[in-house]
């Protein structure tokens, strides 16, 4: 009886704390072939400096605002594909990389993303 509640228990956690910011973990195709939910990663900030609520990203998205994404601050590249952020939905604007491995403590820092990035593709 004692599991059944603790099991109840992490179930309720865990829902609460992915309504917070929307996550998205699969293997989805792409075009180009399929991605392993492994080598395409990205940790998306609220907040500059890595700080605030975070999402983990596995696949490259169109539209981050129509997403639940409104505002990002910062990210970091923990996967083992290269990241490219876009100022606009639909992989339009400015534009910069991460690479496997890289951080960016601010989008702020580059041109015409102080309000975050509005698309993001994995390749």
């Amino acid at each position: 009886m004692r599991i059944s509640h603790l099991a109840a228990g992490a179930v309720a956690a865990a829902l609460a704390l992915g309504s917070s910011l929307p996550a998205f973990a699969d293997s989805s195709q792409e075009a180009g072939g399929t991605l392993k939910p492994r080598e395409a990663k990205v940790k998306l900030y609220e907040q500059p400096n890595f700080k605030g609520r975070y999402g983990v990203i596995t696949r490259s998205m169109a539209n981050l605002r129509a997403d639940g994404w409104d505002h990002s601050g910062s990210a970091t590249n923990p996967g083992k594909r290269t990241v490219t952020f876009y100022q606009h939905a639909g992989y339009n604007g400015a534009r910069f990389s991460l690479a496997p491995g890289e951080k960016e403590p601010h989008f702020g820092n580059h041109p015409h993303m102080s309000d975050g990035p509005g698309s993001l593709h994995f390749r």
